[in-house]
């Protein structure tokens, strides 16, 4: 270096090209072999000799630097810089680096291959909100379950098209039909397969349940078993616990369900198909007429579904029109079309976003409250209102059973027309969960429930969890702690308790305490002296301070001893089991 530093404390720069001109004898040329450099006398010096000195620097193997050309010429490199390397020009230059074929290679930048290099890079645009919810909403279910039910809402209200007494009665026919194909049908022989059918009657309730717009059998189906299967979670079609209950009644049959919930239903609905293709189901269809639903009629139902709805919804009420009614078109389809459609959907909606509302007042949980289901409460209002599906914690515990509660005097319209059914033949082995089995599931939940309250209360010391004393110790620490710190300590049934605190409260008088410190006083606890209550078994469960290893040096209270004495040599008398009579009044804890 030239010059001398101009400040002390920087450290000049070191210059490169400097070095290099001044040193140039030790630079191998391109092509030089690794580890050998010309010396300062032009001999090459060997490979591997010492390169402090004079030595060569190591320059890259000669393979792989033959044939490059010289650094570029006319290039300045007096500035200190070090010029870009320009990669193309040198592969074009020396093809022979290049492989024959080399994957990881590189292909040339191109227009093409580099716009989506660069699209990948940049930040990705979200649409907004509206866009991505309107591409959300799904136009079918919520035509049927929302647009239909709310037309049909308003113009009741504000335009209510004429009606007589004829279309009122079969109004209330056609409801009634409809509801019992959609829970006796759609949902307690297609869903649960909780009996069998004649064919003819699973036909008519094929028929008629379409016209209550959710769908054919294996779209219901399919979502209510994956909500069962799946249920309070993101697998649940309408999952009232993670999206509330404007999505339980309405929000699912608005929006499309996510990925998870749609793969359940597909899984379901695969599960759906096995159950009813099942070899034993097809014997059975073979060789009478009642039977499991049959997967030819669920698949002759789904094909045909948009069909059936418009002759069950506009075709039968126009029909009636002309022939009975002697009213409008529009005013038979109106009612027994639209209206009876839009109750019947929405009652069966409101028994599952009700069904799972845990918040609502007085609702119960009497077979498992580890799910979201609930009995609602005003028993008999709930039930007309869902039409017999108000017990929806004993359908989630018990989905097999054709009923919808144990109680034979509940309102259940569905278990009625399956009994009668019955009754005639035309439905057979309808399944239904024994007592025994209802009332273990009942026991063990208000077991639970007891559980957590009794949780929540001072219950002592585990006894598993007190150290451990034997009786010698325990009777020379009892008799030490008694004399120095007044400290009372007692053994009963094997546990040492510090009765010290109560000690002056006891009924029966201090001198009984006093005279079991060190002893064991299990007798006179359990009724030698008085039998305590379960009141004061609990007081005394807080006293645990250890419990007893085996032995038997524990000295027991005599209270089979007519006579004894307190702590002021008074005599103490009693008569059997009478409670213990001093001389002093001490204060009687409600323990006891």
């Amino acid at each position: 270096m030239n010059g001398e530093v101009e400040d002390e404390d920087q450290i000049p720069e070191f210059d490169f090209s400097e070095f290099l001109r001044a040193n140039s004898h030790r630079v191998a040329p391109y092509g030089s072999p690794l580890g050998t450099a010309p010396n300062s006398t032009g001999d090459e010096a060997t490979a591997g000799a010492d390169l402090s000195g004079d030595s060569a620097l190591p320059v890259a193997e000669a393979p792989l630097l033959q044939g490059i050309s010289t650094p570029e010429e006319g290039v300045d490199y007096d500035d200190g810089l070090i010029p870009e390397l320009d990669c193309e020009q040198l592969l074009d230059e020396n093809p022979h680096l290049v492989p024959p074929s080399a994957p990881w290679m590189p292909s040339p930048l191109t227009v093409e291959n580099t716009v989506p290099l660069l699209a990948a890079k940049l930040p990705k645009k979200y649409e907004p909100q509206v866009i991505h919810l309107l591409k959300k909403v799904d136009l079918v279910t919520m035509t049927f379950s929302i647009v239909l039910p709310v037309f049909s809402l308003l113009h009741l209200v504000f335009a209510a098209p004429p009606l007589n007494a004829t279309l009122v009665k079969i109004w209330i026919a056609y409801y009634l039909l409809t509801e019992l194909s959609l829970i006796a049908g759609y949902h307690r022989l297609f869903t649960h397969q909780s009996y069998h059918c004649h064919i003819f009657v699973q036909f008519i309730m094929a028929v008629i349940g379409t016209s209550c717009g959710l769908g054919s059998i294996l779209q219901f189906s399919s979502q209510h078993l994956a909500h069962h299967r799946y249920s309070d979670t993101e697998r649940d079609p309408q999952s009232l616990s993670l999206y509330g209950w404007w999505f339980a009644q309405w929000g699912h049959k608005l929006f499309k369900g996510n990925k998870k919930s749609a793969k359940a239903v597909a899984d379901c609905r695969k599960t759906l198909v096995s159950s009813v293709c099942a070899p034993r189901n097809k014997q059975l269809r073979s060789k009478q007429f009642v039977v499991p639903p049959s997967y030819s009629l669920l698949k002759w139902q789904d094909e045909n579904y948009y069909m059936l709805w418009i002759i069950t919804n506009l075709f039968i009420p126009t029909i009636l029109a002309f022939t009975v009614c002697q009213l409008s078109v529009f005013s038979c389809v109106f009612y027994l079309g639209l209206v009876r459609m839009s109750l019947v959907q929405q009652q069966w909606l409101l028994a599952g976003s009700l069904g799972h509302l845990k918040t609502l007042p007085f609702s119960s949980q009497p077979f498992d409250d580890s799910r979201s289901a609930v009995d609602l409460p005003l028993s008999i209002l709930a039930q007309v209102i869902t039409f017999g599906e108000s017990n929806h914690n004993f359908h989630h515990e018990f989905p097999g059973d054709y009923r919808n509660g144990p109680a034979w005097y509940a309102f259940d319209p569905a278990k009625w027309a399956i009994n009668l059914m019955g009754h005639l033949g035309l439905v057979h082995h309808m399944h239904s969960a024994s007592s025994d089995q209802i009332d273990m599931c009942r026991v063990q939940q208000q077991q639970k429930i007891l559980d957590g309250e009794r949780s929540k209360l001072q219950w002592g010391i585990p006894i598993d969890r007190l150290p451990m004393i034997t009786p010698e110790q325990f009777a020379t620490v009892a008799r030490k702690d008694y004399e120095e710190k007044e400290k009372a300590l007692v053994a009963i049934e094997g546990i040492i308790h510090d009765v010290t605190p109560f000690m002056h409260d006891h009924p029966g008088g201090m001198a009984l305490v006093v005279a079991s410190v060190g002893k064991d006083a299990t007798p006179a606890f359990n009724g030698a002296v008085y039998a305590h209550s379960t009141a004061a078994r609990n007081l005394l469960a807080t006293m645990r301070v250890a419990r007893l290893t085996k032995g038997s040096c524990v000295v027991q209270t005599s209270w089979e001893h007519n006579l004894l004495n307190d702590s002021q040599g008074q005599r103490i008398v009693r008569n059997r089991t009478q409670a213990t009579v001093t001389r002093d009044i001490y204060y009687a804890a409600s323990a006891a």
